[in-house]
């Protein structure tokens, strides 16, 4: 007997959701502005259709090949997933499919919302610390296993305390270096925030992950601007941004953004850690509250070795 043809939906963007609509046992409230359009859907926050004080945030992914290999990867590694633990990261917890066919990913808790439509709020030490509390949630991730494939700016949320909250959709397993099969699992990610090394094939890395974030913060510190292939950061010093700057404040932030931004992996800061370090190093430069007040102390270094050799790509 011939089978039937069989066919999938059309790739199309997700349409704005309703208020009110239901996924599953959660219930839309709005959509969230996130300043960023180069990833793969619209994020809500709802509530739960029993327990209305408990919150989640959803993102309705784009019918495309970029929000299927999300709900390919969220299937991957969910369980293992699952049990990364760190207050300034959220992962997903449950999945499902809307209406008109596009997957879905819950977040459950409090989150915040997206940071970009917030930068006008926070001032040069605020955004500086925002970035170390990203680089010590991402120490934890290493410890644990992970590290960052892809940073999408989207997934950056100013939590509800006041603290910086990643979206773990772009995390995945440290790949083993050693395994020539092991190539780590990887998706597209913001094409400003893409290392030079991952456009030619190399799996993610330390490395990868270091320049993702530097590319970030510069945005974050220098601003963006609009380009051909999306959001990205703006060129040049700090002090555009920051007149304010002295000169004992702005060649150490220029020099570490261009250290995080290296077109070599070899040339690069060694990891979000040795990032945060040199973040902190600033703070202690720049005028204002006391560098240490609300953040971490600084931690030995040695650890991360272990990693770097098993994750950094060679040039």
């Amino acid at each position: 007997m011939r089978m039937p043809n069989l066919t999938l939906p059309p790739p199309a963007a997700a349409a704005a959701l309703d208020e009110g609509q239901a996924l599953g046992v959660w219930r839309l409230l709005k959509p969230l502005p996130d300043g960023e359009q180069a990833h793969a859907g619209q994020w809500y926050s709802a509530h739960h259709a029993l327990a209305t004080g408990q919150r989640a945030a959803v993102l309705v992914l784009d019918r495309n090949d970029l929000g299927a290999g999300v709900m390919l990867r969220y299937a991957d590694q969910a369980g293992d997933l699952a049990r990364l633990q760190h207050p300034h990261i959220a992962v997903p917890s449950d999945s499902g499919v809307t209406p008109d066919a596009h997957p879905y990913l819950i977040l459950e808790g409090e989150h915040g919302a997206p940071l970009l439509p917030q930068l006008s709020g926070l001032d040069l030490r605020a955004r500086v610390e925002l970035l170390v509390q990203l680089c010590e949630a991402l120490r934890s991730a290493h410890q644990q296993g992970w590290l960052l494939a892809e940073l999408d700016p989207a997934m950056v949320w100013l939590g509800p305390e006041g603290g910086v909250r990643l979206m773990g959709l772009g995390l995945a397993r440290i790949p083993d270096p050693t395994d020539p099969f092991d190539r780590g699992l990887s998706l597209s990610a913001a094409p400003a925030f893409v290392a030079p090394e991952r456009r030619h094939g190399e799996p993610p890395s330390l490395a990868s992950e270091v320049y993702g974030l530097g590319v970030f913060a510069r945005g974050l510190l220098c601003g963006w601007e609009d380009t051909p292939r999306g959001l990205a950061p703006r060129r040049g010093s700090a002090a555009e941004a920051w007149p304010d700057l002295g000169d004992a404040q702005r060649p150490p932030l220029d020099a570490l953004l261009r250290s995080a931004t290296a077109e070599s992996p070899e040339l690069r800061t060694r990891g979000a850690e040795e990032l945060a370090d040199e973040l902190r190093q600033w703070l202690a430069l720049a005028p204002g509250r006391d560098a240490g007040a609300g953040l971490p102390p600084p931690r030995p270094l040695a650890w991360w070795r272990r990693w770097l050799g098993r994750g950094a790509t060679a040039g």
